[in-house]
């Protein structure tokens, strides 16, 4: 059973795989965080709809009586926010979303209706099936705004309300899909789903900026994050 493996003293790493089920294609790894402020648990993401046992399992057994306070996600792409509606059931805890993300967690917009000069996400969106979500959010996060120790920054791009969450005390950020860590190279967001990327890679220079040791991707091959120099010199490079 996969369990959650300690990053940082405050943050632990749930790895698991999205299998696309298509030759040649492999798995992508995905992560669900824990993150600990004193006596209480934030979840951060919540996988796709095909991990919704892995996950209540694993806060389970992590936790052992206890249980996440809220349920915070980066964004709600189908990759994040699959476990949502089964997690806010087993503990009855509430969402937590940026306040531009909001919208696609309660299903009021979607994805697929974005407006895009991107023609890669236009295609993209056309050809991928999305999942709507239809669900309550509880909190709507602000710029700035800190929470069971961490800070939150909006990093829009590769979707309108995507956040990323500093842990200064750690000196780690948790940056869902700004950045990309796939065999080994640290990369922008996937086109496909990123419907404004120059603004995701003014997102990237945005957390690249801050004074942080170790990033920490949603999507990353080597389970343990990026040094903050690597992030750094992807943003000069762009």
């Amino acid at each position: 059973m996969p369990d959650f493996r300690p990053i940082t003293p405050h943050i632990w790493r749930l790895n698991l795989e999205w299998d696309f089920k298509i030759p040649f294609v492999p798995p992508i790894p995905v992560a669900v965080w824990l993150v600990k402020d004193g006596d209480e648990w934030t979840l951060i993401d919540a996988g796709t709809p095909l991990h919704e046992s892995a996950i209540i399992n694993a806060v389970a057994h992590f936790l052992k009586t206890a249980a996440p306070a809220r349920v915070a996600l980066t964004h709600a792409h189908y990759d994040h926010g699959g476990a949502m509606s089964a997690i806010v059931k087993r503990w009855n805890i509430p969402i937590w979303a940026h306040t531009a993300e909001a919208d696609f967690v309660t299903g009021a917009q979607e994805y697929r209706n974005i407006v895009s000069g991107s023609l890669i996400f236009n295609l993209a969106k056309s050809m991928l099936g999305q999942r709507v979500w239809r669900l309550p959010v509880a909190r709507a996060l602000q710029e700035g705004e800190t929470f069971g120790g961490l800070e939150v920054i909006h990093v829009p791009g590769h979707t309108p309300g995507m956040a990323a969450f500093h842990h200064r005390a750690d000196r780690a950020i948790i940056c869902g899909d700004t950045f990309m860590n796939m065999g080994g190279r640290l990369t922008e967001p996937f086109s496909m789903a990123t419907p404004e990327p120059e603004e995701a890679r003014r997102s990237i220079k945005k957390l690249a900026a801050l004074d942080f040791d170790v990033l920490l991707p949603s999507h990353d091959t080597s389970q343990h994050g990026v040094p903050a120099e690597t992030a750094r010199q992807l943003a000069a490079r762009l």
